[in-house]
């Protein structure tokens, strides 16, 4: 949770810096120059995200599949839940 809150705070200071530079008006056409700072914020914040939400899934995961005889021993909502676990994660492996 500690990750998900620095990523979002990281996500907000790239906003900010990129709102920080200026403005190129030609015609009737409106840019921003590109803010190095915002980008590599920017590219914090997704990275710590990314590694939260695949930390948070593996422990999620690996609560209750150390072994196959505790798979096989746990309650029919824990052996659900890994089930949807691995469908989740092949599903989004195979989108690529």
């Amino acid at each position: 949770m500690a990750m998900d809150i620095t990523a979002g705070v990281l996500g907000i200071e790239a906003e900010i810096a990129e709102n920080k530079v200026k403005h190129l008006r030609m015609w009737i056409f409106e840019c921003r120059d590109p803010s190095l700072k915002a980008f590599k914020l920017g590219l914090a914040a997704a990275i710590l995200l990314g590694l939260a939400h695949v930390i948070g899934n593996l422990l999620g995961g690996c609560v209750c599949i150390w072994t196959k005889e505790d798979l096989d021993r746990a309650s029919a909502n824990k052996q659900l839940a890994v089930a949807s676990l691995i469908f989740s994660c092949h599903r989004r492996s195979s989108r690529g």
